[in-house]
């Protein structure tokens, strides 16, 4: 059974776990499910994470910690609802919807307003290479289309310190398009006169790169503990925004699960 898969990955902010879900982003072994039996795990923790991304100001979110999986279907924080269409013991290649979250207007700079949260849907592949994951995954908006597409690749790696103590560095990058970009880090001409802040529509390109790493602890066969911390770097346009306030953040989270 996989004692990592509760510590959230979520590709950039619209995924702030909750997020978290989505911004969260903390790595897990995640995508290479194919071998394993049925589970249920479910916990709740608490995240650090900035207000929006390039936010100089942090702020505590709950995080509910799911991971279920029966036969070729899963639920999974940071993942979303889907199906391992193909699964192997060394790949696998699935689809399935999660949410891509937005953020209250309390959060931005005055004059800048809220942006709403949005239902994605999500393409994956991932396999193991020499005991390394590398997962590659596609989150397209579909209730608001206006909110573009982020791509996510992956590498992490896996690493049993003892048997109860585990280890996953990882390191990951975020493309985004143009609508995207836009949505997020773009100010229009009513923002902008709202806010102050210059108009800016920024163009698709990476977004950010980020390291991670996440530790999970088995108090006993059906209690385990978890906890993530993670720095990440905004790119090109994004990282260019007036939005942006600082470019490098750090995230972290802690939880507890129960295995069902």
């Amino acid at each position: 059974m996989n004692r990592f898969a509760l510590i959230p990955a979520c590709p950039g902010r619209y995924l702030q776990c909750g997020i978290v879900f989505a911004m969260f982003g903390l790595a897990t072994a995640g995508g290479a499910h194919a071998a394993e039996s049925d589970r249920l795990k479910i916990g709740a923790g608490a995240a650090v994470i900035p207000r929006f991304e390039g936010s100089d100001e942090y702020r505590v979110r709950p995080v509910p910690l799911i991971d279920f999986q029966k036969g070729r279907f899963f639920a999974r924080t940071g993942d979303g609802i889907g199906l391992n269409i193909v699964q192997t013991s060394r790949f696998t290649m699935g689809a399935g919807v999660n949410w891509m979250k937005g953020y209250r207007d309390s959060d931005v700079p005055d004059g800048i307003g809220k942006l709403s949260d949005a239902l994605g849907g999500r393409l994956f592949v991932s396999t193991r290479v020499a005991g390394a994951v590398a997962t590659l995954s596609a989150t397209q908006a579909i209730t608001k289309s206006e909110r573009g597409l982020v791509a996510n690749a992956r590498v992490s790696y896996p690493y049993t310190l003892t048997e109860r103590l585990k280890l996953i560095p990882s390191v990951s990058v975020n493309w985004a398009n143009a609508k995207y970009m836009d949505s997020y880090f773009g100010v229009n001409a009513g923002q902008s006169a709202a806010s102050g802040l210059a108009q800016y529509r920024p163009s698709a390109g990476f977004k950010d790169v980020s390291l991670r790493l996440a530790v999970n602890y088995e108090l006993t066969k059906d209690w385990s503990v978890s906890g993530a911390v993670g720095a990440s770097r905004l790119l090109g346009d994004a990282a260019d925004s007036p939005l942006v306030e600082r470019k490098s953040q750090l995230q972290a989270m802690a939880g507890v699960a129960y295995t069902f």
